[in-house]
């Protein structure tokens, strides 16, 4: 009898599971009317009583993004898109259609091209670009038409590109132009206009440490770490098979490391690596304090020392390596990288 009434109990709670109760239903006739604040009020309700059905998700998390979308419409700087986005990302996991799922990632779409519209705002820029990929992704994970997503990302990267891109390249500073030209490629990684002035502006500042401090503004964390190695070419000559230059490093990791040469990477535009030779018969050096003058008159002073005797790249130091890369017909260089425990830092050569 007692196992009788188990069954009974653990039938009745699937039953009850799987139905909507009344505040559930009514956050549905909301949702339908486009009433999206209400239905999100009667969705929370019913989740509060515990009683919501399989749709549950599905209804709650639309009802969020489609208020979302909506607040967008009048102000995608608002800061009530914030906490929906929020809220989205929370319940995403639980939604199970294939249909609900498409008509979210579509909303969400909307609302991040909605912000990526807004000008001299950054932070909303990147917020709505974020919210467009993370659409992509609900698509992909569920299945959906991805290509409808995407083709929003690229309206808004286009769109992004032309707005900002003037702006940009009128900057008479070459490292604070390229600084602006990063900033854009934040949003628009893959737009042909914005890669062909990143390539100019590279061959522009091969010889500059692009170290961006205070006076250049707002720096997002993604663009720039700024705890890394920096690297200059005050010299460099590419041919078909071969790339030779002096190259600079200039040290914020916080820590004092050996330069390893062997830890220079030329990169290609393929992704093939060709590792560095140091020259032997170029000047290669590495700066440090040192004690110079009379006993009781003694003064430090910054001077090089040759690379052979002192490897060291010390914290907000520089070393100049001349060094020399060997590689295949076909092998088109793209950047210089050097990476080990402290940092990781790179320098595009441009095209």
């Amino acid at each position: 009898m007692k196992i009788q009434l188990l069954v009974a109990f653990a039938g009745l709670a699937v039953i009850l599971a799987g139905c909507k109760g009344t505040n559930e239903k009514r956050g549905d006739d909301h949702l339908e009317k486009g009433e999206y604040r209400n239905a999100i009020n009667c969705y929370l309700d019913a989740k509060a009583r515990g009683h919501i059905s399989d749709e549950f998700y599905d209804n709650f998390t639309l009802a969020l993004v489609k208020a979302a979308e909506a607040e967008a419409k009048k102000d995608p700087s608002s800061s009530l898109l914030t906490g929906y986005f929020e809220q989205t990302m929370k319940n995403l996991a639980q939604v199970k259609s294939q249909e609900a799922a498409q008509k979210i990632a579509e909303a969400m779409a909307n609302v991040g091209k909605a912000q990526s519209s807004v000008e001299g705002d950054l932070g909303t820029n990147v917020d709505g670009f974020a919210e467009i990929d993370s659409a992509i992704a609900v698509v992909q994970r569920t299945g959906g038409n991805v290509a409808s997503v995407k083709s929003v990302r690229t309206e808004a990267e286009n769109a992004y590109v032309v707005r900002s891109l003037p702006d940009a390249q009128d900057e008479e500073d070459p490292v604070v132009r390229e600084y602006n030209l990063l900033k854009i490629e934040l949003m628009a990684p893959d737009n042909a206009q914005l890669k062909a002035a990143l390539d100019k502006s590279r061959l522009q500042t091969r010889p500059y440490f692009l170290i961006f401090g205070e006076n250049i503004g707002e720096t997002p964390s993604k663009l720039v770490d700024k705890w890394g190695y920096v690297m200059a070419l005050p010299d460099v000559k590419i041919g078909p098979s071969s790339l030779s230059a002096e190259l600079q490093f200039w040290a914020s990791t916080g820590n004092n490391t050996e330069l390893d040469v062997s830890k220079i990477r030329l990169v290609s535009t393929k992704g093939d690596e060709s590792v560095a030779q140091l020259n032997a018969k170029g000047k290669s050096w590495c700066e440090a304090e040192v004690i110079t003058g009379p006993k009781g008159a003694e003064k430090v002073e910054t001077k090089q020392k040759p690379f052979k005797e002192d490897k060291k790249l010390l914290n907000e130091f520089k070393c100049s390596v001349q060094v020399s890369f060997s590689y295949p017909q076909g092998f088109v260089p793209d950047y210089i990288e050097y990476k080990d425990q402290f940092g990781i830092g790179r320098k595009y050569l441009g095209h």
